[in-house]
């Protein structure tokens, strides 16, 4: 392989990289166009550049990111950071990374080379110490974070990053021990759940601390950041004690506005002013479509007037699961425990237990404000028909509900 043939490659890698980091090309892209480019036998950027996925305007954005990395003006979480806000605010890829410098804060903390992520992964069996070295190098060199580069690299997806990222954050709260850490990620790993489904499967389950929704799940919810960016996010607020607000600031993904609006409605949430769904609705309305945020509130304050009835029973019946006078006979026995009702189902042979375990992770969900009820009946049957677990069914149907809040049942 030829020295110009090496640089294309390595080019087209950090340009992608750029792409996917700033948004501008989302995962489940990324995996469509690289199976475009295998068919059609070229690169994976020329097959999101052909496709018409990237209007000019950005890509020539992504390209002075490129070059201002090439020529070590920046680096490449700057350049990340610099491109959300040079979409965001519709300036150039200059003004943005002056922007970036503004905003940004250092901090006092140093990130050790390794730390309790790092040595979680490697524990697991997810990363080697031959992977880990040149990693570390790296992280120096782009300033970027372990974590957020083994996704950008595409060496662990998003989601096993978030199951490790939440176990770490278990283990400090002292709710999960090193050894069952490690054995949960690489069950969550091998079988594509989170960590939380992950210890209940293996019995080694702690009810996780579940009082109130945190900034970034708030700002997924509202679909406004994607779990890429929460990963990322999460990372630098655990390993760089960073508040989550201030990160979501720093990187360019809200406007000081903007997230005065998301604290705003986390709070009406906590003293049960709105529910989740319906404070993530507004946000996405604040953010995206430019609303002010008490008319927001009010539009989507009644959305839930017809969620209150969450009965386990009528959940099933409505998707299509099982009949109502079969369901009814099971009811009267058990009229208020979800799950003695869904146990007597199960004893009875009428549901198995993954449908079950679906089903009342969906019912608290619901019970909790996370999605409507018409909502909840739509993603059970879809996970009754397809076999889908809860992850893959919110996953499929651009869905998403802390998984740390679907355990009240246990």
């Amino acid at each position: 392989m030829t020295s110009a043939t090496s640089n294309t490659q390595d080019d087209s890698q950090l340009l992608l990289q750029l792409l996917l980091g700033s948004g501008l090309v989302t995962r489940n892209d990324f995996d469509d166009y690289k199976m475009i480019a295998k068919d059609l036998k070229i690169p994976v950027v020329q097959a999101i550049a052909n496709s018409g996925l990237i209007n000019e305007k950005s890509m020539e954005l992504a390209q002075d990111a490129l070059e201002h990395v090439k020529l070590k003006r920046v680096t490449p979480d700057t350049a990340i950071k610099a491109l959300r806000i040079a979409m965001h605010k519709d300036i150039k890829f200059d003004q943005a990374v002056q922007s970036v410098k503004e905003l940004h804060q250092t901090t006092q903390v140093v990130v050790a080379p390794t730390n309790e992520l790092s040595d979680l992964l490697v524990s697991a069996g997810l990363l080697s110490q031959q992977q880990l070295g040149p990693l570390l190098v790296k992280t120096s060199e782009f300033s970027v974070m372990i974590g957020q580069l083994l996704v950008l690299e595409d060496m662990i997806s998003t989601d096993t990053m978030l199951a490790a990222l939440h176990a770490v954050l278990l283990m400090r709260e002292a709710a999960l021990k090193k050894d069952d850490a490690v054995a949960g990620l690489q069950h969550a790993h091998k079988h594509d759940i989170s960590i939380e489904q992950s210890l209940f499967e293996l019995g080694k389950f702690n009810h996780p601390d579940a009082k109130t929704t945190r900034i970034g799940e708030l700002c997924l919810m509202s679909g406004i950041i994607t779990k890429e960016i929460l990963c990322e996010c999460l990372e630098i607020e655990l390993f760089k004690k960073k508040q989550f607000g201030q990160i979501l600031l720093e990187r360019g993904l809200l406007t000081t506005e903007q997230l005065e609006s998301a604290i705003q409605l986390q709070s009406l949430i906590s003293n049960d002013s709105l529910k989740p769904y319906q404070a993530a609705n507004a946000l996405y309305a604040v953010c995206k479509e430019g609303k002010n945020i008490y008319a927001a509130m009010a539009e989507y304050r009644t959305a839930g007037d017809s969620d209150a009835n969450t009965r386990l029973g009528d959940l099933i019946v409505e998707a299509d699961i099982l009949p109502a006078d079969q369901v009814e006979a099971i009811v009267q026995k058990n009229p208020d425990s979800a799950v003695k009702v869904g146990s007597a189902l199960l004893k009875a042979g009428l549901i198995d237990e993954n449908i079950l375990y679906s089903a009342l992770r969906l019912q608290t969900s619901l019970r909790l404000g996370y999605i409507s009820r018409q909502r909840t009946i739509d993603l059970l049957r879809y996970s009754y028909q397809n076999k889908a677990t809860v992850e893959k069914t919110f996953s499929e149907n651009h869905t998403y509900v802390p998984s740390r809040m679907q355990w009240t049942w246990v």
